[in-house]
C-alpha cells in the first residue's frame, strides 16, 4: 500500500521488538552446566542497546526506501534503568545482580536525508502485549499493524486507491470499519502473500511468516534474482546496537550513521520486490522439482546402502 502512494509521503514510522521473555529465559541454549544465564540474557546483561533492531527496522527500511533513495542520517538513543533484568538474573543464579547494562525499554530515534523520523523500540523484560508496531504516518494516511491492524484514511482517500468507502464521512481521524479494512487488504494484497500465505498458514511456523520468507528466499536464488536485503541493509540495521550504545553512554548524544553504500544510497530508485515472467517461473520451479527428485532417489539408494550394512553387524 505504501508503495502504491496509498497513504501519500510517509514521513514517521515505528517498528519495534517488545516481547517479554520472562518464561523464554531459561530455555535458551547454555554452554555447559556453570552456565545459568544461557546467551540471550547473558547477552542483554553485558551489552547496551538496541540488540534485537532489525525485526523493527527492516520492513519500514524498506517502506522508506532506505538506500534505495533516501539514508539514515543520525540517531540519539536512550533507555530506562535495569530492573526487571537484574531480577531475572538474581532469580536463575541465586545471587545478588548489581550490572545489568542494558535497560529494560530502549528507544532509538533516527532522522533521515530526505527528511524522514524512525522510532525503534527494544522491550523484552516488561509485561506486556507482544507488539513489533510497524506504524507509518503519511500526508494522506495512517496504517498501523501492531498489537491490531487499522488504516485510517478519509473516503476521498479511499476513493482515490481505488475502494468505494462504506461512508462518504469516513476521515482519517478513526480507525476504518472491519468491512473498508477487509476492501483495502484484498485491494492492495501483495502478490507474496497470495503465492503463500495458504500453504504458510498450513505449515506453520511464527503463523507462517518464516515458511513465506524461506519461500521468498528460495523463489529469488532459483530465478537468478535480487534479494529482498542486501549486505548494505543488513550493516545498517545492525549497526543500531553499537551506535545507540555509544549516544547512551555519552549522554544520549546524536550519532551519526555510517554510509555503508559509499555514497551509492541513492543509485537504485526506490525498493520493490523482483519477480521472474510467468515461463521464467514455471521452468525454474520444473528444474528444481526434477533436482529434489534426482537427489531424494541418490539419497534413497545411500540410506538403503547404509541399513544394509548395519544390518550386517
Amino acid at each position: 500500500m505504501a508503495q502504491k502512494d496509498v497513504f501519500g509521503e510517509i514521513l514517521y514510522v515505528q517498528g519495534a521488538y517488545r516481547h517479554e521473555l520472562s518464561k523464554f529465559w531459561d530455555a535458551y541454549w547454555k554452554k555447559d552446566a556453570q552456565d545459568k544465564l544461557g546467551w540471550r540474557l547473558e547477552y542483554n546483561q553485558k551489552f547496551r542497546g538496541d540488540v534485537y533492531a532489525t525485526h523493527g527496522l527492516g520492513p519500514i527500511a524498506q517502506v522508506l526506501d532506505i538506500h534505495r533513495g533516501d539514508k539514515m542520517n543520525t540517531l540519539v538513543a536512550m533507555d530506562t534503568k535495569s530492573v526487571n533484568g537484574k531480577k531475572q538474573v538474581e532469580k536463575l543464579t541465586g545471587k545478588p545482580c548489581t550490572e545489568f547494562r542494558n535497560g529494560d525499554q530502549t528507544t532509538t530515534l533516527i532522522s533521515t536525508e530526505n527528511g524522514k523520523v524512525i522510532e525503534i523500540h527494544h522491550n523484552v523484560m516488561t509485561p506486556q502485549p507482544y507488539n513489533r508496531m510497524y506504524q507509518l504516518t503519511g500526508t494522506k494516511g495512517f496504517a498501523n499493524k501492531y498489537p491490531f491492524e487499522g488504516f485510517a484514511l478519509s473516503a476521498e482517500e479511499m476513493k482515490k486507491s481505488g475502494v468505494t468507502p462504506s461512508s462518504d464521512n469516513l476521515s482519517g481521524h478513526s480507525y476504518l470499519s472491519q468491512v473498508d479494512t477487509k476492501a483495502l487488504i484484498e485491494k492492495y494484497e501483495s502478490p507474496i502473500v497470495a503465492k503463500y500465505e495458504k500453504q504458510a498458514k498450513e505449515v506453520g511456523g511464527h503463523g507462517g511468516m518464516d515458511f513465506i520468507m524461506d519461500s521468498r528466499l528460495v523463489y529469488c536464488l532459483q530465478n537468478g534474482l535480487p534479494l529482498d536485503i542486501d549486505v548494505y541493509d543488513l550493516a545498517e540495521w545492525c549497526c543500531l546496537a553499537e551506535l545507540g550504545s555509544i549516544s547512551m553512554d555519552n549522554g544520549n548524544i546524536p550519532v551519526e550513521v555510517p554510509d555503508f553504500t559509499r555514497g551509492e544510497w541513492n543509485k537504485v530508485k526506490g525498493f520493490h520486490h523482483a519477480y521472474a515472467s510467468p515461463a521464467d517461473e514455471a521452468q525454474a520451479a520444473a528444474d528444481a522439482m526434477d533436482f529434489t527428485t534426482k537427489l531424494k532417489e541418490k539419497g534413497k539408494k545411500y540410506w538403503e546402502k547404509v541399513d544394509k550394512a548395519a544390518k550386517k553387524k
